[in-house]
């Protein structure tokens, strides 16, 4: 019972540190109430036991703490305002700052991956803000490494469903990146909508996965609704939604953004294939 209180109690100061980003007056009131988000995160690392756990927090904190000194040299010098920005990109892991994001997620529980890839996207919101010192073509070409780099890691690197979220979430941080170069805030912040409460529902349901693994009817059904693009799931609402904004940003980044879409589709169907085939043939089976 104290460990789901501990989590209620970690995650509403998530939520409320980066909503009070919306209020936010000067950069270092956006600096403290985004260090303050993130520092609520860390009691959820600790509704899992294990050494995983420990390494994984250990990682959150040392990158944490090091994007942090980069936002406050950035704060300190309007010349060098460009390290608030790549502290920004560190902090949440857009190419090449994966490494991390996979460390930290994979060695903790499933409360602390929503708290992270929910909640801890809000100050992607507001990256549009560190333009002005430049850097959008830098932005571009960093969407576009991260699109074909996620899309080959959905066929390497895909062990367990955790992994496969790292993917997904990453390769959102990327599109949310990019519609920050040249979308409005009012699309950016209904895509955002979106995608929280599409992602919520695919983390809610990896979860059970993990647990139960792809068995019955109802799973498989859920499965396509929420990540097999199909004309009537939730899921190609959000892929239209943001290929729609991406079409309208750099056209290299449309088109590996599609690459990576082809590649996470090819591979969800094809998991799924075998996995019928498992269940008819062995009784069941799940990503391991």
């Amino acid at each position: 019972m104290r460990g789901y209180f501990l989590g209620l109690i970690s995650i509403a100061g998530v939520v409320f540190f980066s909503s009070c980003l919306f209020l936010s007056d000067s950069m270092s009131m956006f600096w403290l109430f985004l260090e303050l988000g993130a520092l609520s995160l860390v009691p959820s690392f600790f509704l899992r036991l294990g050494s995983s756990v420990l390494e994984a927090l250990f990682n959150y904190l040392v990158v944490s703490s090091i994007s942090s000194s980069l936002m406050i040299c950035g704060l300190f010098y309007d010349s060098l305002l460009f390290l608030c920005f790549l502290g920004l990109l560190m902090k949440f892991g857009v190419f090449p700052f994966h490494g991390w994001i996979y460390k930290v997620l994979l060695g903790s529980g499933w409360v602390v991956v929503w708290g992270f890839s929910v909640f801890l996207k809000i100050p992607f919101l507001f990256i549009c803000f560190f333009l002005s010192s430049g850097g959008a073509f830098f932005l571009n070409v960093v969407c576009v490494l991260s699109f074909l780099f996620l899309g080959g890691l959905f066929w390497c690197y895909s062990y367990s469903w955790c992994h496969c979220w790292c993917h997904m979430m990453l390769s959102s941080s990327a599109a949310l990146v990019a519609m920050s170069v040249e979308g409005s805030g009012d699309v950016l912040l209904y895509l955002f909508a979106v995608y929280g409460f599409w992602s919520s529902a695919v983390l809610f349901f990896f979860s059970y996965l993990e647990d139960w693994g792809l068995s019955g009817v109802g799973a498989y059904f859920v499965f396509l609704v929420l990540l097999v693009s199909l004309p009537v799931s939730v899921s190609v609402f959000y892929k239209v939604w943001l290929a729609v904004s991406i079409y309208f940003c750099y056209l290299p980044v449309f088109a590996s953004w599609c690459l990576y879409n082809i590649s996470e589709q090819l591979f969800l169907i094809s998991y799924l294939v075998k996995e019928s085939v498992s269940c008819e043939t062995y009784g069941g089976a799940s990503l391991g």
